[in-house]
């Protein structure tokens, strides 16, 4: 008998990007923004891209990152959490006025127990979600891996996973006092209700360059990611859920 599993959302960050159009636009954030995610790192979603394959144009590559801030040199010895479901999510059907995105084309990940400092990807999908919204099952598993290896799902849909780089080019220090509730939580009082003391650095630093995140990448085929009538927009966002939501 097959144990149907219920994954509730934890966290979310939502990306909106056409498939003709190399541009993700997301909402400012910050990382550990939240006491959930700060106790949950593994859960804790830093950011989502959405491009064209830089090998093949027939593709196009989307990436989640998660468990942000990891140090220099611990990203090898830092690992996804068992714990939690990730997941891609996509809306083939925006395009008109109003639209709400609502995936319909999912594909969604999770990692076995770390044995001799390796550890296993679990793969479902990608393909229609059993239910859409913040309560999810699980599609059929479709391929299984070792992180830090690339996955091949089918002919034309390949996975990686693994510690990465986070560059994040951006004035983290400014951002942090406009919304200080991004900084752990932090209950201090946001500049915008007396004066900013400056905008924005232009250029900004790379805030994170010395730090590390664990990268989810999928390549996968543009024909696969069409709406109907040819509809070439898509709504890619990712979720992290745990079978209590907690």
């Amino acid at each position: 008998m097959t144990r149907v599993r219920t994954w509730a959302a934890l966290a979310a960050l939502a990306g909106i990007c056409g498939l003709a159009i190399v541009a993700t636009i997301h909402p400012v954030r910050a990382y550990q923004d939240s006491f959930a995610t700060i106790n949950k790192p593994g859960a804790d979603i830093a950011d989502t891209y959405f491009f064209p394959s830089p090998s093949n144009p027939q593709n196009v590559v989307a990436i989640m990152t998660v468990h942000p801030l990891i140090p220099a040199g611990q990203g090898g010895n830092t690992f996804f959490d068992q714990s939690v479901l990730y997941q891609m999510k996509f809306d083939t059907t925006i395009g008109t006025a109003g639209h709400i995105p609502k995936e319909n084309f999912v594909i969604q990940f999770s990692f076995g127990p770390v044995i001799s400092n390796k550890q296993s990807i679990l793969i479902y999908g990608p393909g229609t979600p059993n239910s859409v919204g913040t309560t999810n099952t699980l599609l059929a598993e479709t391929a299984t891996g070792t992180v830090g290896k690339a996955v091949s799902v089918s002919s034309s849909v390949t996975v990686w996973s693994g510690p990465a780089e986070d560059p994040a080019f951006y004035d983290r220090n400014q951002l942090l006092r406009i919304f200080p509730d991004r900084n752990r939580g932090s209950t201090a009082a946001s500049c915008l209700t007396t004066t900013c003391p400056q905008g924005f650095n232009n250029p900004g630093s790379d805030s994170q360059g010395n730090m590390n995140v664990l990268a989810i990448v999928v390549e996968m085929p543009r024909a696969s990611l069409i709406g109907p009538n040819g509809n070439t927009k898509v709504a890619y966002w990712a979720t992290t859920s745990s079978e209590t939501g907690t």
